[in-house]
């Protein structure tokens, strides 16, 4: 019964925003859109891909002494399989960075390393981005200033202060707090238990790594806020060649808002009709409610989404056929008198 609820609740978050897409949508006008864009779409997948190069910096730096044993753009092409799985698979960016420890493991890194990698590089991305949320937050409400009420103003600053203080409450974690669970594993049935055990977990592995190698967690840190930086100039190149004049501040404020969208809607595998639905939002919130604009934007998104899922599927043929070649090469050295 469970079962059968999840999944129609996967079909209704589909099925609603495409419907809505397909009945407000004037494709030729929308054929039209994408002509003006043209050659900007490889400006797009320059963007893109210098931003996921960010990323891939960021977790290479938390390998720390093993990234020895790993090249950047072997990792590149590990970030963009784990990235891909964790895109179309019900379990998310938990199954994709799964795959991500596994693909790890033939290059000479151990589990430990692994394993903390991919999570201190997941906690640092999570904080730089908030920390862009907040410069955001700053900006719109230096920006709108004339427009808000004293009401609405208080409540940003608020929001504001908020954020800051989960922010300092988090590193002041990393700094101070002793888990108990770092060395012990919790066999409990209880759901409720094993998720905190699991946090607790994540939480011990980052600050083991945040107390040893502080440097290298910062410049995690800021390759991750480049990451989210130049990942936001998307929305701003595809409105400025659709002649709308759009701020960059906005455009990351707006990639920010589709992000959000799709954490909300991450059970829905490639958050086909969440992610449509967080342009169209996000779109309005700068007062561009033209389908046509919608439509396009969102069909060059996924356009650009599909081509870096291409990329993974290749890198996965590639990495593994490299894996194999590296246990047959092995198995011949061990064999040898």
């Amino acid at each position: 019964m469970y079962k059968t609820s999840f999944k129609v609740l996967i079909l209704v978050c589909i099925a609603v925003p495409i419907t809505i897409f397909i009945l407000q949508v004037d494709f030729k006008i929308v054929l039209e859109e994408l002509r003006r864009v043209g050659v900007g779409f490889c400006l797009i997948l320059l963007v893109t891909f210098v931003a996921y190069l960010l990323g891939t910096i960021g977790w290479w730096i938390c390998l720390g002494s093993e990234r020895t044993g790993i090249s950047l753009w072997q990792l590149f092409g590990i970030r963009q399989i784990g990235e891909t799985v964790g895109l179309y698979n019900p379990s998310s960016i938990v199954g994709g960075d799964m795959l991500k420890n596994e693909l790890l493991k033939p290059h000479g890194i151990s589990n430990s390393g692994a394993s903390t990698s991919v999570v201190v590089s997941r906690v640092a991305a999570v904080l730089s981005q908030l920390l862009l949320l907040m410069l955001y937050l700053c900006w719109w409400a230096a920006t709108e200033i004339n427009l808000l009420t004293p009401f609405w103003l208080g409540g940003l600053f608020i929001l504001i202060a908020l954020l800051l203080l989960v922010k300092i409450g988090f590193f002041y974690l990393l700094l101070r707090y002793r888990s108990p669970s770092v060395a012990t594993k919790q066999t409990s049935t209880n759901l409720w238990q094993r998720f905190r055990s699991a946090i607790y977990q994540l939480i011990g592995q980052t600050q083991i790594f945040f107390q040893q190698h502080r440097n290298l967690f910062w410049w995690c840190y800021g390759f991750f806020f480049l990451h989210w930086l130049v990942g936001g100039l998307e929305f701003y190149i595809i409105l400025r060649y659709l002649n709308y004049p759009v701020q960059l501040m906005q455009s990351i404020g707006m990639d920010m808002g589709v992000v959000f969208f799709k954490s909300l809607g991450a059970f829905v595998p490639g958050q086909v009709g969440v992610e449509e639905l967080g342009n169209k939002v996000m779109l309005s919130s700068i007062s561009i409610h033209a389908a046509s604009i919608w439509a396009t934007v969102s069909i060059l998104r996924r356009a650009r989404q599909l081509f870096w899922i291409l990329v993974g599927v290749v890198c996965y043929v590639f990495v593994r056929k490299t894996d194999t070649l590296k246990v047959f090469r092995h198995g011949n050295t061990v064999r040898q008198p």
